[in-house]
């Protein structure tokens, strides 16, 4: 922390309505033109609250106002010689309304502050020589020192200002003496602060690593759970319509057998169906009733024939032929069915003209 008295700075006592910091220091740079002889440009200010006068709602403040410009000449050898500092005060602003004559012969030798006003040094020195005695007791509540007269007003301007950082005033009302740019304030526990954030995100990328493996661990087991429920579900699905198709089967079995119908005709025309298909052809499946027969078969020719195929069998005719490629197999499925040759050509006489005119001649 720096003392003193910046070149062309100015110290002045003013009573003002009680305002925060920032409201404060707003108001004291409308209130410098009233305060100052001649006005300064590019003021900076910093000031301090003493105890207040008389109403509660006022408050009596200690200033000190310096232009920018000075404070730059006077921080341009700290800053060439790369040296930092938290603040300058200046040493008035640590004054209490009680306390004794202030006697600053580096700052003013011509003046003391004494009951805030400046007074003129006289040639009577008894009460200057008093205060010494009185700042001697002051200093003795917070300092352990045996200072000569001369060590003593060397470092009154320091003595003054520590007073007030160890009773607290710095501390609490640090935003007031704010006057020193950012610049120059020192960087404490910057390796700390580094060494921290190197921690923290140790720690956070440990805890994702943990975190994701888990759920990377979660994830594997619900795939493989997920792919045995859908293989469990694809076997039952097929279980399911293995046992729909072989009820239908044993449905249409019946159906035959009740049908009245010849075995020895079934096996007959089974056995002339199966002589007529060619060696490419597999018969897969078939569904006999009394008014058709349909037929699954499986060939890798994609052009067959059915109805050359099926011409020399006595009693059936083609009906009906559906073609159907298998997935991922050069296998073409065909789905045909096959009427009696009778009936449907009754049939087609009881749809023809002939019978509707029958029907008409009725």
């Amino acid at each position: 922390m720096l003392t003193g008295a910046v070149p062309d700075g100015v110290f002045f006592t003013f009573d003002t309505v009680a305002l925060p910091p920032r409201e404060q220091r707003e108001a004291l740079m409308m209130e410098l033109p009233r305060q100052l002889l001649s006005p300064q440009n590019d003021p900076v200010v910093q000031f301090m609250p003493m105890d207040s006068p008389d109403s509660t709602e006022m408050e009596s403040l200690n200033v000190c106002t310096v232009e920018r410009k000075s404070l730059e000449a006077m921080l341009a050898p700290l800053r060439r010689g790369r040296l930092r500092a938290d603040e300058l005060v200046h040493p008035l602003l640590m004054t209490k309304p009680d306390d004794p004559a202030i006697y600053l012969p580096g700052i003013d030798p011509e003046f003391f502050f004494r009951d805030r006003r400046f007074h003129k040094v006289g040639g009577d020195d008894s009460e200057l020589i008093a205060a010494e005695a009185e700042w001697r007791k002051n200093f003795g509540k917070y300092f352990s020192s045996d200072l000569s007269s001369a060590d003593l007003r060397e470092l009154f301007p320091v003595l003054l200002v520590a007073r007030g950082v160890i009773s607290g005033d710095f501390r609490n009302h640090r935003k007031e003496l704010q006057m020193l740019p950012k610049e120059v304030h020192p960087v404490r526990f910057r390796g700390q602060l580094r060494l921290t954030a190197l921690l923290l995100a140790a720690l956070i990328a440990a805890a994702a690593w943990r975190c994701g493996r888990e759920r990377w661990h979660d994830f594997r087991e619900y795939r493989e759970v997920a792919a045995e429920t859908n293989m469990l579900k694809n076997k039952t699905s097929q279980m399911k319509t293995a046992i729909a198709r072989s009820a239908k089967e044993q449905k249409e079995i019946a159906k035959v057998l009740n049908s009245g119908t010849d075995n020895r005709e079934v096996l007959r025309d089974l056995a002339a169906i199966s002589k007529l298909l060619p060696p490419n052809v597999m018969l897969s499946d078939f569904r006999w009733n009394e008014n058709e027969i349909a037929l699954t078969m499986q060939s890798e020719n994609e052009n067959l024939d059915l109805s050359e195929v099926f011409a020399p069998l006595r009693g059936w005719k083609l009906s009906d032929v559906q073609h159907r490629n298998a997935r991922q197999s050069a296998i073409t499925v065909i789905n045909a069915k096959l009427v009696p040759a009778v009936r449907n050509a009754g049939k087609n006489t009881k749809n023809g003209r002939k019978t509707k005119g029958a029907r008409n001649r009725k």
